[in-house]
């Protein structure tokens, strides 16, 4: 990737604090590092600072918004923590300019939820209230780029099985549910089944690691998810909404109930082993 410089700053689209009455409100009920960090963020989140290009230097930007070093680096640590900028070093220092990750996102949202003592079932069952839905749309408009990329999903899958690659299966298991909202093309709903999947696949390892079956066993589990795959693209194809959302609901159901047996039910998310 090549990196570049951020243009010069401009008297509308430079890098500036509130006016003076204004900051002085704004410092009163947040840290004037926080202040920094949000006129920075908002160049980026709207799009007037892109991905790879450097901010300008720490001089250039202590004098433009007139705050010390001190204040300056600490808003460009908050940054860094968001994610939005990496701190170069060496003969690349400087901050340069990350979009945000929806991959990011969804992890956070999974650490909240083990914050909050959500168990695997509560998380397992958000799947029913949008996949089922997604499937039927997806039938509706016979869509041709779900019929392609869910076909392709399934011939990867039905590899991993014949190759033994349990523990791959089961992350591209998860990756086919993505798929599935990655075609309806909704993109709120995409981060929260990009969370959902997030934590639904960290369980699915480690239920897999924790349960003893022969590679025989695994190859049949495999094989009817396979089919079940496939019978939901034939739907679509098909365009029959009813039933693909019928179907899905069903699959959901069945390999919930799976996924959450030997005591997992009602265990709570983990985003770390």
């Amino acid at each position: 990737m090549v990196v570049k410089t951020m243009p010069a700053l401009d008297n509308n689209k430079g890098l500036e604090l509130p006016a003076a009455n204004n900051a002085l409100m704004a410092v009163r009920t947040q840290k004037l590092c926080e202040v920094v960090a949000e006129q920075i963020r908002r160049r980026i989140i709207e799009g007037d600072l892109k991905e790879g290009e450097f901010l300008p230097s720490e001089a250039v930007l202590i004098k433009t918004l007139g705050v010390s070093r001190p204040t300056l680096r600490e808003a460009f640590r908050i940054l860094e923590a968001e994610q939005l900028i990496s701190l170069g070093r060496g003969a690349r220092s400087g901050a340069i300019v990350q979009q945000p990750k929806i991959e990011a996102v969804a992890r956070y949202a999974g650490f909240s939820l083990q914050v909050e003592g959500a168990t695997m079932q509560d998380v397992y069952a958000s799947r029913l209230a949008i996949e089922p839905f997604v499937a039927h749309e997806l039938a509706v408009g016979r869509s041709e780029v779900a019929i392609k990329r869910l076909t392709e999903e399934a011939d990867g899958l039905a590899q991993l099985v014949g190759e033994d690659r349990h523990r791959d299966f089961v992350v591209g298991v998860a990756r086919f549910h993505q798929v599935m909202v990655e075609c309806y093309g909704n993109r709120t709903l995409l981060l929260v089944t990009r969370m959902i999947q997030c934590v639904v696949e960290g369980h699915q390892v480690r239920f897999i690691a924790s349960v003893s079956r022969t590679d025989e066993e695994r190859r049949e589990i495999g094989a009817r998810g396979i089919r079940s795959f496939r019978h939901l693209v034939k739907l679509i194809q098909e365009g029959d909404g009813a039933r693909a959302e019928s179907h899905w609901r069903l699959h959901l159901l069945n390999t919930n109930k799976a996924w959450l047996a030997h005591g997992h039910s009602n265990s709570i998310v983990r985003m770390f082993d």
